[in-house]
């Protein structure tokens, strides 16, 4: 007992090392819709307000994300964006942050430039508050620029005043020991305020609107702190991982659906969650909750449904998608790209409601990595990305399908309160700016978290001591009986139901069956119309998954089939054209049922037992055929769809001709049609009844018609 209590004493004072180490204050990340509204600054308003009177759990900043998504903005309401200015200069008790990752442009300058910070990524821009021809402004936008930006930031008014009147020339002086910017108009009051003239020579001259880069910014000293994304910036500002959670629901009323995600990701798997999440949209649905439930299949068709949540959590217009990704058990693998795009990760702490319970694991991509034969070379990139636009810690990511790396947290050498998680190497080069702490991750192993981990790292949001999604709902202001489950459309049940293994074969050997009989006896046409069917239903189920795939395969299977006729109609016996339509069909039907082009050796057994698969399919379809073919013509009513064996006609029927010299006879004889030719078919001949083709046409019955040519006992007419 006392050594248990010991080992779960240093257990607790490691979680609470670890802790430590990932501390920092809490931040709070308000996006700033592009189409900003008076409603949205409202519900902008309601949430930091509430976030504020949190007590001891307040945050210490509040970072304004102008650019969410990584997406141009630029807003026309001068009311709401001068709403949210005054909102941000009346919040003095906080320190507010504007962050820019892209164009930002419009009056959405106006709120941006009342924060008491400004953070732009390299690729960032900021100004033409008009455009670039436009008057400048002028009346009530124009005193408001002055009163909320001019008070602000005094210094740099000029600087702003450049951002929405072209006509400024934009002069650089000294006032109070600091560095002062005027218009060139301005030199007389600027030196009368006591202000000194330091250039001679304009850093801009008029004539156009000012749209300034972040590196321009920094030299106007407008722009203090660079970082190419969120959790960049929250590592600048001492802010602890996983408290930076931005809410595309923006205070709206939840409507709350669910989507459960089971078995292997796959590009067929990606579309059926994609067309889910559109009806909840089409519903009123604000507030999805995704539960995780998967993992293997394709690391690609992951990181692109991954895209997908993102786009539907940042529309182009309209408001977003708060996305919640519960994961009862366990998220290795793909389960952990897929959750990566939600908006937040909720996971339980236990894999199972039974006595034996183990926290669960997040990110265990070993097993995963040795099937595909897949490294950081594929893996590493895709988790990168995710990782930047979602403002996630990268190395973390990466030190889980990186064995060769090795992970340090660190502190910094001048501000104590900085802290980073990264490579060793990257360290040791910096170790006058940084001081390792701990090793997060030896080299050799890869990286695997607990929930709680993860959690401390920011990958989770939240974790629970439970595996019933029921009990998250309320965490999340839902009440469990009013959230709806969004069930996949039923054209996509039945997409699923057909791309099973065994239903995918059975249509394979049905379609072939009556390929084969329409082919043995033409112009029954009930086994032509249920071959066309079964094949239309196998590459429509299939398409989603192989893509781009699915246009080879479809024009490989028409060129078999195209040989196949050939074989059987023009060119008689059974020779090459026959056997390269065979093998051009199953080649097709083998390409639609694959989402990608294999990679490695493991891929390509996979494709070997699927072509083994189908070719026993195609075998099963012969032996049914023979069968059917035999025994059709004694079934009642069946038997009305083939013509009868000539040698069974001849004994009931004398007056059908036997042979081949009886056949020759009948060169250039006319008669007429008393079937319908398809090409093949029945021609009176006098008394006689003879069974002929056509020269390649379809003819009616109680047509005339005459022999053309004759090889054998196969009689070729053509209609006259």
């Amino acid at each position: 007992m006392l050594v248990r209590l010991l080992l779960g004493w240093f257990g607790l004072l490691g979680l609470a090392t670890a802790a430590a180490a990932q501390g920092g204050d809490n931040g709070l990340l308000v996006p700033v819709p592009g189409n900003l509204s008076t409603d949205a600054v409202k519900r902008i308003e309601e949430r930091v307000n509430a976030a504020l009177a949190r007590g001891a759990d307040r945050p210490s900043k509040v970072i304004f994300w102008f650019t969410p998504g990584d997406k141009d903005t630029a807003s026309s309401s001068y009311g709401a964006c001068a709403d949210l200015a005054d909102a941000i200069r009346r919040w003095k008790d906080v320190n507010t942050v504007a962050f820019v990752t892209r164009k930002l442009s419009g009056h959405a300058v106006l709120p941006a430039l009342c924060c008491n910070e400004l953070a732009m990524s390299k690729e960032a821009s900021i100004g033409e508050v008009v455009s670039p021809d436009a008057e400048p402004l002028d009346g009530l936008p124009k005193l408001g620029y002055e009163k909320l930006v001019g008070e602000a930031r005094p210094a740099h008014f000029a600087v702003v005043r450049k951002m929405f009147d072209r006509n400024v020339r934009l002069m650089k002086g000294q006032k109070n020991k600091a560095d002062w910017y005027y218009d060139s108009l301005d030199k007389a009051k600027f030196e009368k305020d006591g202000g000194v003239a330091t250039d001679t020579r304009p850093m801009l001259e008029a004539g156009a609107v000012g749209l300034f880069t972040s590196e321009q910014m920094g030299q106007f000293g407008l722009r203090k702190i660079a970082a190419p994304n969120v959790s960049e910036l929250a590592g600048l500002l001492n802010i602890a991982p996983g408290s930076l959670r931005d809410d595309p629901l923006g205070g709206r009323a939840p409507v709350a659906f669910r989507i459960v995600v089971r078995d292997e990701i796959t590009q067929g798997m990606r579309e059926t969650v994609q067309r889910s999440v559109r009806e909840v949209v089409r519903g009123g649905g604000n507030l999805l909750f995704l539960q995780l439930e998967c993992d293997g299949g394709d690391a690609a068709a992951a990181h692109d449904l991954a895209g997908d949540l993102r786009d539907f959590q940042y529309p182009e217009a309209g408001n977003g998608l708060r996305i919640v990704a519960f994961i009862p058990n366990n998220a290795d693998n793909t389960a952990v790209i897929v959750a990566l795009g939600c908006s937040e990760v909720v996971m339980s702490t236990r894999k199972s409601q039974g006595e034996n319970t183990s926290e669960g694991t997040f990110g265990d991509f070993g097993p995963y990595m040795e099937k595909t034969k897949q490294g950081p070379t594929i893996l590493a990139p895709l988790l990168a990305e995710l990782a930047e636009r979602q403002n996630l810690p990268a190395n973390i990511l990466r030190g889980m399908v990186d064995k060769d790396l090795e992970l340090v947290q660190v502190r910094g050498v001048v501000d104590k309160r900085r802290t980073a998680i990264m490579p060793k190497s990257q360290a040791d080069a910096e170790k006058g700016e940084w001081q390792v702490e701990r090793v997060v991750k030896k080299k050799g192993d890869l990286l695997k978290l607990t929930a709680t981990e993860a959690k401390q790292y920011g990958l989770v949001g939240t974790v629970i001591d439970s595996t019933n999604i029921t009990d998250v709902y309320p965490k999340f202001g839902v009440d469990p009986t009013k959230v709806k489950d969004a069930t996949p459309a039923l054209l996509d049940g039945i997409r699923n139901l057909l791309r099973e293994p065994g239903i995918s074969v059975i249509l394979v050997i049905v379609g072939f069956i009556g390929l084969m009989l329409e082919l043995k006896v033409p112009g029954t046409t009930v086994p032509g119309i249920v071959a066309a069917l079964c094949f239309i239903l196998l590459f429509w189920a299939w398409a989603p998954v192989s893509g781009h795939l699915a246009w080879l395969a479809g024009l490989l299977f028409l060129l078999g089939l195209v040989l196949i006729l050939l074989e059987v109609f023009v060119l008689p016996g059974f020779g090459v054209s026959g056997v390269i339509g065979i093998l051009l069909m199953l080649a097709a039907i083998v390409l639609v049922t694959m989402d990608k082009v294999p990679e490695n050796g493991s891929q390509w057994y996979d494709v070997g037992k699927r072509l083994a698969m189908y070719v026993l399919a195609l075998i099963a379809a012969g032996v049914g055929a023979f069968t059917i073919a035999r025994f059709l013509p004694k079934v009642p009513v069946a038997n009305r769809m083939v013509l009868a064996p000539t040698a069974e006609r001849e004994a009931t029927d004398p007056t059908v001709l036997p042979g081949a010299a009886q056949a020759a006879a009948l060169l250039g004889a006319i008669g007429m049609t008393t079937t319908v030719l398809r090409p093949a078919g029945t021609v009176q001949f006098g008394d006689d009844y003879v069974d002929v083709v056509s020269d390649g046409g379809f003819i009616p019955a109680g047509t005339r018609v005459q022999v053309v040519e004759v090889e054998g006992v196969r009689i070729v007419v053509k209609e006259v």
